[in-house]
């Protein structure tokens, strides 16, 4: 084989190693967001910690500091989820997709729009829209993609009938349901 053949090869096999990599971190994030949308099942928050890595991190910003974690591992991420929000159901539909991938680490941006249902207070629910952004670093671990940290930013949470424009905000803390 000659030196300009095996470099050719060489490229290919990186650039196919890349894209089965952007592939695996794509059904990552829609394994996880299944997962997220699967509130019943009785390891809800244990089945999203599994996705992140050791040292893992979720954190969130506009729109919904109410429920941000700042600490790292996969206990304070465990803890989140435990922790929850008001959400009762929701379908994450993910979109307009960003990944890179350079050797065993990764970065994503996706944005997430997801029809919800918050609980109020007794026997309410609030049929809410809520779009925000989510910015992701992935890390390969033993062969496996996982997410190192997650940071959701907000654009609204807004009331079903009202619109983004009358009610940019509804609050998802879970102390939120007895107002």
């Amino acid at each position: 084989m000659t030196g300009e053949l095996e470099k050719e090869l060489a490229d290919l096999r990186a650039r196919v190693l890349r894209l089965e990599d952007e592939a695996a971190i794509r059904r990552l994030m829609a394994e996880m967001m299944a997962a997220a949308d699967d509130r019943g099942h009785p390891d809800h928050a244990a089945r999203l910690a599994a996705f992140y890595t050791g040292d893992g991190q979720w954190t969130s910003g506009a729109g919904f500091a109410d429920v941000a974690m700042n600490e790292r591992g996969r206990d304070a991420v465990l803890k989140k989820f435990t922790l929850g929000t008001r959400i009762r159901e929701s379908s994450h539909l993910l979109g307009t997709e960003w990944i890179a991938v350079d050797g065993d680490a990764a970065q994503g941006r996706w944005l997430c729009f997801e029809p919800a249902s918050l609980e109020g207070s007794g026997d309410t629910r609030e049929a809410v829209w809520i779009l925000g952004r989510y910015d992701c670093e992935f890390r390969r671990e033993d062969g496996a993609w996982r997410v190192r940290t997650t940071r959701y930013d907000g654009i609204f949470c807004t009331p079903y009938d009202a619109g983004w424009e009358a009610a940019r905000f509804v609050s998802v803390h879970p102390e939120a349901a007895g107002e």
